[in-house]
């Protein structure tokens, strides 16, 4: 999936409930949840929700085990919370440990709490590299940039995680969302819009207003414009597609007071509703920490933050008319760059080909192929490998055998590789396969072929089962990389450092059948797949080069 792609803001069409019924493993296991940043309010409301008294429902089951207080580096407003929040937690039996990586070890899931939006992204990086599902609160970052950051990192790291606004889930704006009033045309909100000198206007205090907008209207703004921009308040008016119209109000001096609103729907004018406290946002949290499911889209918080973006813009150039996938594409080149340079981006190798980096040594990668021979390395029929290296890659063609195979089977890891093409080429990366006599009903591939279709045969689309949502290969004759991530049901394939296809194979249930009913090539149930295998490079009769084979085991 390519996020907020310049057509998508056109054509985006998703609707987005809240989500459902858990299932009863879900609901029965124990989690222990971990805070960082112990300067807003909310810290102090989630911790009692969930460690006073006796929870109920989804909040049952759930406890803050630890928190690492540091929040942010400087706006006095959230600095100052920090000594007494310490206490306030502490008394309710939450450990204040040193650093994140500490935070990590205690707990399996987290909600990361720092008032202040710039240091979301350094913050995040270890949760989503640890793959603990996260929670980031309102605002999700300090600027666009570091927000599709997060939602790319995300996705490399196969981590669920979500960011909303606690006025998303008041009862007048869910019951919009989910159509008891009609189709809205028409929709003004309003809410406190106090500004933060660090952040664009509406990304401090704004937020509020903007979610509840957003979460009447749905997704499809277009275009906005800065109308007001004073001392006592701010407003922008947003076009939606299919002619609808999206207002909304900071207010800072003057009415409307509080947070509310109305919307034009099929049975005329209702009013949106207001603030229903913590509790609601909360219970959505709980269930997103236990079914990996998050009830607000990457696209439609993006789409959020592109509004805000794009009403800073609009400012800057005078109440001019803004369109969010222009402030958008600029803002995903810089996240790109910026990914880049911490070296995040996974667009290749930083060090010598064939060769571990100091880092990935650190985090236990291990490096299959050395670049000179096929040591640990077999055909799948147990026959010696008969393809010559070329040039310190790993050659399947005319090898001996259907597949050229490591020597060691695996159950979760990361896999990635470069792998270079020839104008015409058909092959692909097996894995988790379970019968080496009969790799492709016992397995998964990652297909690897020239050309720039989507469909289930093409780069990046696990085989006949996921269709890549884009296709990210690069020219024949350049080496494009690819990873594969895989932990329990999960699999996801990642090319030039974009999640492109993925699966929950425990939601594929009938043998023979894809989710939409079509049909698909396995006599198995793909949830009966194994879930451990081998590892191994087709030779489907064309030529493909292979270098920088490495995993890391989850």
């Amino acid at each position: 999936m390519r996020l907020m792609s310049r057509s998508l803001f056109s054509i985006l069409l998703l609707a987005v409930v809240c989500s459902g019924p858990l299932t009863a493993a879900e609901a029965k296991k124990e989690l222990k949840a971990g805070i960082i940043g112990l300067d807003t309010s909310h810290v102090i409301a989630f911790t009692k929700l969930l460690n006073t008294g006796t929870p109920e429902g989804d909040l049952a089951g759930i406890r803050v085990v630890a928190a690492y207080p540091k929040g942010s580096p400087d706006i006095a407003s959230s600095v100052d919370r920090v000594p007494g929040y310490i206490e306030q937690v502490k008394e309710m039996g939450v450990e204040i440990v040193p650093s994140i990586d500490e935070l990590l070890k205690k707990v399996d899931v987290v909600f990361l709490e720092t008032n202040d939006g710039r240091p979301h992204l350094e913050q995040a990086i270890p949760v989503l590299q640890a793959g603990k599902p996260l929670f980031i609160d309102k605002p999700v970052a300090g600027s666009l940039v570091d927000a599709i950051a997060l939602y790319e990192l995300s996705e490399k790291y196969n981590t669920p995680m979500f960011s909303s606004s606690s006025l998303r889930f008041a009862k007048g704006a869910q019951r919009l969302r989910n159509g008891e009033e009609g189709k809205i045309t028409k929709c003004s909100t309003h809410s406190p819009c106090s500004l933060e000198a660090t952040h664009p206007d509406l990304f401090w205090y704004g937020i509020h207003g903007v979610e509840t907008l957003f979460t009447v209207m749905g997704p499809g703004c277009q275009s906005v414009k800065r109308t007001v921009s004073n001392a006592d308040r701010d407003e922008v008016a947003g076009k939606w597609s299919g002619g609808r119209e999206g207002h909304f109000a900071g207010v800072r001096k003057g009415t409307p007071k509080g947070y509310g609103g109305t919307a034009v729907g099929e049975n005329g004018e209702v009013a949106v509703g207001g603030y229903d406290g913590y509790k609601p946002l909360l219970v959505e949290i709980a269930k997103f920490f236990r079914s990996g499911k998050a009830p607000v889209s990457p696209e439609e918080t993006l789409e959020i933050y592109s509004f805000m973006e794009a009403a800073d813009e609009s400012k800057r150039q005078g109440g001019a008319e803004v369109t969010l996938a222009s402030v958008y594409e600029k803002a995903e080149k810089e996240a790109h760059a910026k990914l880049a340079k911490l070296d995040l981006a996974d667009t290749g190798s930083s060090a010598p080909d064939n060769t571990l980096t100091s880092a990935e040594k650190e985090a236990g990668w291990k490096l299959l192929f050395n670049g000179k021979d096929y040591s640990g390395w077999k055909c799948n029929n147990g026959k010696p490998i008969a393809a010559p290296i070329e040039d310190g890659a790993l050659v399947p063609y005319k090898s001996g055998g259907y597949l050229i195979v490591y020597d060691k089977p695996f159950a979760d890891f990361k896999f990635k590789c470069d792998v270079k093409m020839p104008e015409e080429c058909n092959s692909g990366i097996f894995f988790r396969v379970g019968d080496l006599k009969n790799p492709v009903q016992t397995g998964f591939e990652a297909q690897v072929l020239t050309g720039d279709g989507t469909g289930m045969h093409d780069f990046g689309a696990i085989y006949d089962l996921v269709a890549p949502s884009v296709n990210r290969a690069s020219k024949p004759g350049e080496w494009t990389n690819l990873e594969i991530t895989c932990q329990g049901p999960h699999v996801s394939v990642a090319v030039n450092g974009k999640v492109v296809a993925k699966l929950n194979a425990d939601e594929w249930t009938e043998p023979g059948k894809r989710l939409d009913g079509s049909s698909h090539k396995f006599k198995d149930a793909v949830k009966d797949f194994p879930r451990k295998g081998y590892l191994g490079f087709q030779d489907h009769g064309h030529k493909v080069w292979y270098k920088n084979v490495k995993l890391l085991e989850l």
